[in-house]
């Protein structure tokens, strides 16, 4: 024994009127179906509440399509805007990692340098030592 919900019908027949039906009631969406079915408002809709019901079916059902193209819309321009920013990114990361290679190259110079100058820095201390030494071996004699 299951609870029957109370469910709004929309034929064009019974607009909005309210009914009890059990869940898989109509409709195959993995529910067992127990075909219970019960109006829960005993009279039909008739006269200017029938048409006024059967006017606000038709906006609705307008309104769903108009969602539904405007989900699809949504899904096309995110992935369109997907593929542009993926592009963009590929791009930018293309640039940067040229410049990358570029900066490698620059420390890699740089590095060579100043290895040369520390050697040359090396060289002239030891130069100025020996040169110093001499001019104090030479005034001894």
């Amino acid at each position: 024994k299951c609870e029957a919900p109370i469910v709004r019908a929309w034929t064009r027949e019974n607009p909005g009127r309210r009914f009890y039906g059990c869940r898989g009631f109509g409709v195959g969406n993995g529910h067992e179906s127990c075909n219970f079915f019960r109006w829960y408002d005993v009279e039909k809709p008739h006269g200017w509440q029938c048409l006024a019901l059967q006017e606000a079916r038709e906006i609705m059902q307008e309104q769903k399509e108009e969602i539904a193209n405007l989900r699809a819309k949504v899904r096309s321009l995110t992935h369109e805007c997907s593929n542009e920013f993926s592009r963009e990114l590929e791009d930018e990361m293309k640039e940067k990692g040229e410049e990358c290679e570029a900066l490698k190259r620059e420390v890699l110079i740089l590095s060579e340098r100043s290895s040369m100058l520390r050697n040359a820095l090396v060289a002239s201390y030891v130069g100025f030592g020996v040169v110093v030494g001499g001019i104090m071996v030479m005034s001894r004699w």
